[in-house]
């Protein structure tokens, strides 16, 4: 199925890495619409000289600035998240608790009561750490946000079965609209706070229905709450982890040495998606002006190296706090680089927009799939569809009042769910693996044309690997295109003069609004041949 979230960390100011350390130096971020001002008396030479020339000036002056600020950003958190870590591990084995870990059942006893208490304060010190000025005064906020939460998980007490956790849900994004407007207007550093909330909602909803269902067979006490809600782990950029892997991970058991070895490969792959995002894919961005495409591509790529920023920041905040994700296997030894919460390798070269919204956040699909999306099914909506396309609203509505998530995902759902269908028919029509899913390899593959299976000397694998690699190319394009939106920081509805190449609207005039004819072609086409 397709899901797709954005990951809750992003409203995290992760741009300012970086961002002012080149002075006035120009990234030439859209010098590809004014081009002729620079080099309209230059030869073709010249021009080619001079823009690499600026391109190696402008990494020089940008990359060692922001990874110092990523690396004084980023060491506090790692920090305490180590700490907290080794305080679990030395209580543990003070009170000589079981291998196994702590039990549900246990989870609100009083010999585990000191664990909860050190995630949540490792947690809220270090937000308190890291979200800039007035940091009293925010972590006092969210503290208040997340007692107003667990009084509506009372909610549970009250009436039983999911109408208990479907009340939850809908109050809980319905208070994240009236925080938005009791607090928006009056606090310009709210994006940063929301992305922090946002990631305590999603974790409110998960345990009320969980509670609902029985999984969680106790409502948490107070200390257990906040040492979920605040667990240093996921606190400050997620991801979403459910109660019962937060329980079970209370006492990290994994061997320190492979923590360091997945550390260090997440800490390096964080600093290289940085450098990308705020100083190569800008200069880039002049390279490529002769292309509208790769224009847009290059642009897009620093919204997309922002968001492998964040995830690979998060996944090393769970290895160094031995916190596993769920859908994942509980040993913290298995994997090169630990949890998963993106797949960038999916992202930049997709089978298809179905496997790349998977990738975007691995965690967020898992909470989709589990919470929303199966919700919606189990209620007979007549066709998938339209379970998915409510499960993209509920998702854009975590995230409060931005009109660029709505816009995206409103197109995201449409474009996915209709190369799906257009995809799984023509795979059953003509017995080949051309579905939207990766393919499970020549021994699991049901179609009888799989290239893995039919080798390359076959007409038919060369037709198959053709038709996918065309499905490939144009999810890519749709990656590019409406990855353009999320390039301003606000739609500008409000009548404020936006410049021609800020807009994303020109890029999409600029591209013949191509992405809206192929992504309602291809429904079209399901129809016809269906």
């Amino acid at each position: 199925m397709d899901y797709n979230y954005y990951d809750e960390g992003e409203d995290i100011d992760y741009i300012e890495f970086g961002e002012d350390s080149g002075g006035d130096i120009d990234y030439g971020f859209h010098s590809g619409h004014n081009q002729g001002n620079f080099y309209s008396d230059a030869a073709a030479e010249e021009k080619e000289f001079a823009v690499m020339d600026r391109l190696v000036q402008n990494l020089e002056a940008c990359v060692q600035p922001s990874l110092l600020q990523v690396a004084k950003y980023v060491t506090p958190m790692l920090g305490l998240c180590l700490i907290g870590r080794l305080l679990c591990l030395l209580y543990a084995m003070k009170r000589r608790l079981p291998p196994a870990g702590v039990s549900l059942r246990d989870a609100n006893s009083i010999v585990v009561a000191p664990l909860h208490l050190i995630h949540a304060t490792t947690g809220l010190i270090l937000l308190y750490a890291t979200l800039g000025q007035r940091m009293g005064e925010r972590v006092g906020l969210l503290l208040i946000l997340s007692t107003l939460g667990y009084l509506m998980l009372q909610l549970v007490r009250v009436y039983s079965g999911k109408r208990a956790a479907t009340s939850i849900a809908v109050l809980t994004i319905g208070s994240q609209f009236l925080y938005e407007l009791a607090i928006w207007r009056q606090r310009s550093d709210w994006p940063q706070l929301r992305g922090v909330q946002m990631v305590v909602n999603m974790k409110l909803i998960s345990l009320g229905f969980d509670l609902a269902s029985g999984q969680v067979p106790r409502m948490p006490g107070p200390l257990a709450y906040l040492g979920y809600m605040y667990s240093p782990a996921t606190c400050a950029l997620g991801p979403w982890i459910s109660y019962g892997r937060y329980v079970e991970c209370l006492v990290a058991r994994g061997k320190w040495l492979v923590t360091l070895r997945q550390l260090v490969l997440n800490m390096l792959l964080c600093l290289l998606a940085v450098a990308v995002s705020n100083c190569l894919a800008h200069a880039l961005g002049e390279l490529a002006s002769d292309s509208h495409f790769l224009l847009m591509y290059t642009e897009a790529l620093g919204v997309r190296s922002s968001h492998y920023f964040v995830s690979f920041m998060a996944q090393a905040l769970l290895v160094s706090s031995g916190q596993t994700l769920d859908g994942e296997s509980k040993e913290l030894d298995e994997g090169l680089l630990g949890p998963l919460v993106t797949r960038p390798w999916q992202i930049e070269w997709p089978r298809s927009l179905s496997v790349l919204v998977r990738s975007w956040n691995i965690p967020m699909h898992e909470w989709l799939k589990h919470y929303i999306y199966g919700g919606f099914k189990e209620h007979n909506l007549g066709h998938t569809f339209w379970a998915v396309l409510c499960t993209y609203v509920v998702s854009s509505l975590l995230h409060g009042m931005d009109l660029r998530i709505y816009l995206v995902l409103l197109f995201l759902a449409i474009f996915a769910e209709s190369e799906r269908l257009l995809r799984r028919h023509l795979a059953s029509l003509l017995d080949a693996c051309l579905a939207a899913g990766q393919c499970k390899g020549p021994d699991s593959c049901r179609s009888s044309r799989c290239p893995r299976r039919l080798g390359w000397t076959s007409a038919w694998g060369w037709l198959v690997r053709l038709t996918n690699l065309i499905f490939t190319l144009v999810a890519i394009f749709h990656l590019a295109y409406l990855g353009i939106v999320l390039l301003n920081e606000t739609l500008n509805l409000d009548g404020s003069p936006v410049g021609e190449a800020e807009s994303f609207v020109w890029h999409w005039s600029e591209a013949g609004y191509l992405s809206h004819y192929i992504g309602f072609g291809m429904f079209l086409l399901y129809l016809f041949i269906s």
